[in-house]
């Protein structure tokens, strides 16, 4: 059987939560690690991190901002 247009934009939006969650997950982890080279610092490895952050953190930002947009679609479709 097919899955109604509502229903398949239900299941993306699902998976798009799920892309946001690991975006945010891997910004977490990043963060982490930055804070225990306070510790024993390897300036290579803050420098990778760095850019890690931003891209991942840019990335969050994008899929979120998106996310709103697309739960706004979804609820559109159910009235």
């Amino acid at each position: 059987m097919e899955q109604s247009n509502l229903e398949q934009k239900e299941e993306n939006f699902r998976k798009l939560g799920d892309i946001l969650n690991t975006c945010e997950s891997l910004v977490e982890k990043v963060g982490h690690l930055q804070v225990d080279l306070f510790n024993a610092p390897d300036k290579d490895l803050e420098k990778i991190l760095d850019i890690l952050n931003n891209d991942f953190s840019a990335a969050h930002q994008l899929i979120t901002e998106y996310w709103h947009t697309y739960e706004d679609k979804i609820t559109q479709l159910r009235k």
